[in-house]
């Protein structure tokens, strides 16, 4: 095993399994021992690199469609599988009609053309940097794990924070951060015995190189984060997700995504003072027969958006009130689709940010799509600095202000007014 994949993978010891139930006196209890008013958000990753170009169709420039006449989107009005219309120029896919109804609430911030200066084309390392909250450098901890660090622990729970799908690299860093696949599958995972045996073996002098000390120190915070989850099993334990029945008849899909929004939600309601949960999206990757209104992309896209409308219905105005929804990807797509009716690694993508308190609308300026506006005459050029969207709700809705050039160092934070 390569040393990266091993040290990302002491990173994802902790992976449990549980008992369920919800409802019931001792979760009203509490409710009560645990409630904050606090905010919280969560972070929906869209990994693979999602062409945006796609999912925020710009159906008034026609040089759309000659750059993509296999794989392009139609114009409102033009037939099936046309754009849903947001402001005469731009459109959603007609995938997203979740968030095509949300958009229409108000509630939805759209910005389609989000990156950081000259991008990297690499899926782990734009990941990284994304994830580390800078542009072109990977940081050992990320920057959700640094606003933990950075404010007090209102809950008092431990569970602060909850990373499904492994320990993405946002919440990796010296605040321990619960990581499950499932509330439905949390157990006993190591055993006592079998953690003291690797503490020990991580507590022992080892070589003084940078990758020796580096698999140290991820180990040992592998071992704190388990050891985090061991003490919050007798709390977990208590919340039934097969008996669930989600609020305002909210459906959500029937896949692994679509469930761990759900089990979300009921951390949400359950009042435990959850402040950030980080889930992946994952399948964006398409190079061939990527497909236009119909095809892969838009089956990924119609559960990414179901899902997010299942979570906004179940939560409610009330809960929604309080509660952030952040979309990203690690880059976009080439303008030009390529010889297999696909698109390769990009620039600029399309994220999103939900919630009742946002300011909706389409933000950025449009760079066009004519050769000599594309960034190196193929990708979409951005006009969003990402850092400044994570800006803004680090400030306005996670009220970390004082903690921005912690979080996000070296971003200078400009005000964008989603928030």
């Amino acid at each position: 095993m390569k040393r990266r994949n091993f040290i990302r993978n002491l990173a994802t010891i902790p992976l449990l399994n549980s008992k369920l139930f919800i409802g019931s006196t001792l979760l009203a209890n509490m409710k009560k021992a645990c409630a904050t008013t606090g905010k919280t958000l969560i972070v929906i990753f869209q990994r693979g690199g999602c062409d945006g170009i796609n999912m925020v169709v710009p159906h008034g420039e026609d040089e759309y469609y000659n750059l993509r006449p296999d794989i392009s989107i139609g114009k409102p009005g033009s037939g099936s599988g046309e754009a849903l219309d947001l402001d005469g120029f731009f459109g959603l896919h007609p995938s997203l009609t979740g968030l095509y109804d949300i958009y229409q609430q108000g509630h939805l911030a759209i910005f389609p053309t989000t990156h950081y200066e000259k991008g990297n084309r690499s899926h782990f390392s734009s990941q990284d940097f994304i994830e580390s909250g800078t542009s072109n450098i990977r940081l050992n901890d990320g920057w959700l794990n640094r606003h933990l660090s950075t404010l007090k622990n209102t809950a008092n729970t431990g569970i602060r924070a909850i990373s499904f799908g492994g320990l993405s690299h946002a919440l990796q860093g010296n605040q321990p951060v619960t990581a499950i696949n499932s509330i439905s599958n949390f157990g006993d995972g190591l055993e006592n015995l079998e953690l003291d045996i690797l503490r020990q073996v991580y507590e022992k002098n080892m070589d003084s190189d940078p990758n020796s000390l580096l698999i140290r120190k991820e180990g040992s915070l592998a071992l704190n984060n388990f050891a985090l989850m061991k003490d919050n099993s007798d709390f977990l334990t208590n919340f039934d997700t097969k008996n669930y029945i989600p609020d305002n008849n909210a459906v959500y899909p029937d896949t692994e995504y679509g469930q761990q929004l759900q089990e979300i939600a009921i951390l949400i309601k359950s009042g435990i003072g959850l402040e950030v949960a980080t889930i992946n999206s994952n399948g964006w990757d398409h190079h061939v027969n990527q497909g236009g209104a119909q095809g892969k992309q838009a089956n990924r896209m119609k559960d990414f958006s179901d899902g997010i409308e299942a979570l906004y219905r179940d939560l409610g105005v009330t809960y929604m009130n309080d509660v952030i929804i952040l979309t990203m990807t690690e880059f976009g797509r080439t303008a030009k689709q390529n010889a297999s009716k696909g698109t390769d690694h990009g620039n600029a993508s399309s994220w999103f940010v939900i919630g009742q308190q946002i300011n909706g609308g389409i933000y950025g300026d449009w760079p066009g799509l004519l050769p000599e506006q594309l960034y190196k005459g193929r990708y979409l050029r951005h006009t969003i600095k990402y850092t400044n969207i994570l800006g803004e709700i680090l400030a306005n809705h996670l009220e970390n202000q004082p903690g921005l050039n912690t979080v996000l160092p070296g971003s200078n934070y400009k005000p964008i007014g989603f928030l």
